[in-house]
């Protein structure tokens, strides 16, 4: 495996279907498939009154143009289905992989979380999982089903190990990226991004490459066949209530798959479904922004699972939000809201800072201000912080500085580029008369702030003293922190062999659900200590439950 050295998060893109601007607007998040909805969502409603649409099962599709046989059946050509596809097709099982849009479905920017791999090895990093998993189910409120989470840790490395192999063979690249050093919310170097492989074509961005090699890969074994524009519609039960494959709706009219072992559900998640978001999200309804391109991810599978009977873990579910829907910098520094004051520890989480922002700001922004040290001071704050878009997408080795230098190119850029949401000014009067923000109640809030760094102790929000730096030396700077919804990570109730179950805990027979349209690994917070762990999550659920399709899976628990 050819290791990527010194790659900052601009360079990161050269070459990707992503620009500059793009990464600013956070384009970086998923690719664009060709079907699209408002940024709203969908207004998708209960066919009878008082009832959602996951309540009311349609009538059952009898005008079928033509039945195809299969063994296994994917739904969903994202990370997760084409990990499955590719793991039961090379282990000999013949394997149909059907996808709504003209295009696969990569999203992020092409990291993966595991707590252990052969990278890491050489690098001399270790996480401990004891430490490490007790932080995953403490951020999940204790209330994620734990034996789930265990496979997950048991099964990241073999899994990891495995997703490297199929990398190198086709050329690429991987970088292992830094984590935080907070005492509070540290997260493990363990995001592996991987890239520049031989696979390539039009569409492909750092975001999809991994879906692309897998398909390529599964094209190799001649097991398998990917059909584009065929979203599935609507699951087929024997009379034993056995799900025994799908209808899709294409062009030329209703395809039945039969599938003989089995039909996963790897559709993504509900962001794009208004109605799924009141019902089990209502948080997500605060964001600035919905970041995530696939505006498909509309809840067609978890519709299909509950329609057969499946059932969904318990609400809320848990949110994966980042605070850069506006400007992708922001740091420890000094937050105030439109009203102008100052209302949390600035110091934080991505998802910290989001739900500070929308809960305890009260608006979908706030303003991250500070002044002309802000670079040295950046670079003081992540020997003790850091983490996402505060210290990220950096590789183990290179330094503090780096970060901070990559930083502070961004703002200036910025304010070139940008101007709504990142501002410079040489008096701190202009600067905020340039904001949205009450500007006597803000200058009082500068002022306090810097009367509590001197004191060297913030007795407001006790942000650990050597993240405060004050706000006293021109030019000044601002920019626009505003919350972004990646995905809602909660759905489908699955077991532990990612069979759909029922209220009861009963397996729903011949159907799966993996990825972000299945629930129970998370709840009602999204764990970030494993930096990339839903990505994580993919690639163990999508090659276990393959290699179990295909009969070959032996389970590692002792």
């Amino acid at each position: 495996m050819k290791e990527a050295k010194g790659i900052s998060r601009r360079s990161l893109l050269k070459g990707a279907t992503l620009g500059a601007a793009g990464v600013a607007a956070m384009g970086m998040f998923g690719c664009s498939p060709a079907s699209s909805s408002a940024e709203g969502g969908s207004d998708a409603k209960g066919g009878e009154s008082g009832k959602h649409t996951w309540e009311v099962k349609p009538e059952p599709i009898t005008d079928i143009a033509e039945t195809v046989d299969t063994e296994v059946l994917v739904i969903g050509a994202g990370y997760s289905g084409t990990c499955c596809a590719l793991n039961a097709a090379e282990n000999g099982t013949k394997v149909i992989l059907v996808e709504k849009d003209n295009v696969p479905n990569g999203h992020g920017v092409g990291g993966t979380g595991a707590v252990g791999s052969r990278v890491l090895d050489e690098m001399g990093i270790k996480l401990d999982k004891s430490l490490e998993m007790e932080r995953w189910v403490s951020t999940c409120g204790g209330r994620c089903r734990e034996s789930l989470v265990g496979k997950w840790f048991r099964e990241s490395e073999r899994c990891m190990n495995w997703l490297l192999d199929v990398a190198e063979s086709d050329g690429a690249k991987c970088m292992v990226t830094v984590g935080s050093r907070s005492a509070v919310h540290p997260e493990a170097d363990c995001y592996h991004m991987i890239s520049g492989g031989q696979t390539t074509n039009d569409n492909l961005s750092i975001a999809n490459y991994i879906e692309y090699l897998f398909i390529a890969k599964a094209e190799e074994t001649g097991n398998f066949e990917l059909v584009y524009n065929s979203p599935a519609v609507q699951l087929v039960q024997d009379d034993s209530g056995k799900v025994t494959g799908a209808i899709c709706e294409t062009d030329n009219g209703y395809v039945q798959y039969n599938a003989s072992k089995g039909v996963v559900l790897a559709t993504g998640d509900v962001s794009y479904n208004d109605e799924y978001i009141d019902a089990f999200a209502p948080i997500a309804n605060k964001v600035a922004k919905r970041l995530c391109s696939d505006q498909g991810n509309v809840g067609d599978g978890h519709n299909m699972a509950a329609w057969v009977g499946g059932a969904f873990q318990d609400g809320p579910w848990p949110t994966m939000m980042h605070p850069q829907a506006a400007a992708v910098f922001h740091g420890p520094f000094l937050f105030v809201n439109p009203d102008g004051e100052r209302f949390m520890n600035e110091a934080t989480w991505v998802q910290g800072k989001c739900v500070g922002t929308m809960v305890n700001g009260g608006y979908d922004h706030c303003w991250s201000i500070f002044d002309a040290n802000f670079e040295a001071d950046n670079t003081a704050s992540l020997e003790h912080g850091g983490g996402m878009f505060w210290d990220s997408f950096r590789a183990v080795g290179s330094t503090y500085a780096d970060a901070s230098a990559s930083h502070a190119a961004t703002v200036e850029k910025g304010i070139e580029s940008d101007p709504e949401n990142y501002k410079k000014a040489d008096t701190l009067e202009e600067l905020l008369s340039q904001l949205d923000v009450d500007v006597d109640t803000a200058k009082a809030t500068i002022e306090r702030y810097n009367e509590l760094c001197k004191a060297g102790e913030d007795t407001d929000f006790f942000k650990e003293s050597h993240f405060l730096f004050p706000v006293e030396e021109g030019p000044f700077y601002a920019t626009r922190v505003a919350p972004g919804l990646l995905a809602v990570v909660g759905g489908i109730h699955i077991s532990d062999n990612f069979e759909v179950l029922d209220a009861e805990n009963n397996p729903i027979e011949g159907l799966y659900a993996i990825g972000n349209c299945s629930g129970d690994m998370y709840a009602y917070d999204y764990p970030i200590n494993v930096q990339g762990n839903s990505h994580g999550r993919c690639l163990v659920e999508g090659k276990c439950l393959g290699e179990q399709l295909a009969g070959v899976y032996e389970d590692v628990k002792a």
